[in-house]
């Protein structure tokens, strides 16, 4: 097999193994039905991954490695602090609408439904960082309210992963379809809306009154 024809069926498994983690779980996902899928016997497997745990793994740093280069991508890049948010907000409902097993993937880990040995979270701590850094460093010009940049990040990907999960469940007919192009666009503009209000600063009430007293 050419270079290029491993690295293909290397990524097509990547894919295929990534849909049935986010529908099956860690340990309900057969590597047999994967490689029946892909096309490929299942020791052909381990020429490309050396364990289960280690394709899970792969799959994860596959989805974070997309995900870094997109926000990189979006914070170098010309613009205000607030066009790379929303920027950055729209892509990144454009990566979970285009991925859905990976939200999945997310809240099946946060279940516990992972291998015995926790991933490593380096990757995922990595990226938090440069958002968080991204968010403080607009604080620090005055540019973003002086709010808890974490927790922010943090309840973004909890809001976005919730309006292609559960919110479907809890409002259907306002959801429709939770992975077509409509739900996406409601979607953004919801979780752009209420960013901006979290991070569009607010007046301090001793600078209104020194204004007020000048």
């Amino acid at each position: 097999m050419t270079p290029g024809g491993e690295h293909t069926t290397r990524a097509r498994i990547l894919e295929v193994a990534e849909a049935f983690l986010g529908e099956c779980g860690y340990h309900g996902t057969r590597l047999h039905l994967i490689a029946q899928r892909v096309g490929i016997q299942k020791a052909s497997l381990f020429h490309y991954f050396p364990s289960k745990e280690g394709l899970y793994r792969a799959v994860l740093e596959e989805s974070v490695g997309q995900t870094e280069e997109t926000v990189r991508r979006v914070l170098e890049a010309q613009g205000t602090p607030f066009d790379k948010i929303r920027t950055l907000l729209e892509s990144y409902v454009d990566m979970v609408a285009a991925h859905p097993a990976r939200t999945k993937i997310l809240l099946r880990q946060s279940l516990g439904d992972a291998p015995s040995e926790p991933p490593h979270t380096n990757d995922s701590q990595r990226l938090l960082d440069v958002i968080v850094q991204f968010i403080r460093d607009g604080q620090q010009a005055h540019a973003f309210e002086a709010i808890d940049p974490v927790a922010l990040v943090l309840g973004i990907v909890g809001m976005v992963a919730f309006f292609f999960t559960s919110a479907p469940v809890l409002a259907p007919a306002w959801c429709g379809d939770p992975w077509s192009t409509g739900h996406a666009e409601r979607v953004k503009h919801h979780v752009v809306e209420v960013v901006e209000r979290c991070l569009t600063p607010t007046e301090r009430p001793h600078a209104a009154a020194r204004r007020a007293t000048a």
